[in-house]
């Protein structure tokens, strides 16, 4: 990520959660979403990364404007410190200061 402005890490991680908590009912089957709210405590991460190219297929970006203009956040499960899965990666622009100004989430299928 080539941002001028230092990225507020915990403002998108916040807003992901966010999503998560409100969105994960409707958007995960029953036994992932109890399992993740099983092991969440001991083996819940969330993890703030440059957004990967897949995004291409849900909005109209060049790879260029996705490292330069977005971010992604994923909330997964660790195994051995090893991420097991992932249940939602949540894309946003990095520099939006609302979760209302802009976000798509791939959940877990």
């Amino acid at each position: 990520m080539s941002q001028q402005e230092a990225i507020d890490s915990d403002l998108f991680i916040e807003f992901a959660l966010d999503l998560f908590e409100e969105l994960a009912i409707d958007n995960l089957d029953e036994p992932a979403l109890r399992y993740y709210i099983e092991q969440c405590d001991k083996e819940g991460t969330v993890e703030l990364v440059s957004a990967f190219n897949d995004w291409q297929d849900v909005i109209d970006v060049t790879q260029d404007e996705l490292d330069k203009e977005y971010l992604e956040v994923r909330i997964s499960l660790l195994e051995d410190e090893e991420f097991d899965e992932v249940y939602a990666r949540i894309l946003f622009k990095a520099n939006q200061t609302t979760v209302e100004e802009f976000h798509h989430i791939k959940w877990k299928r």
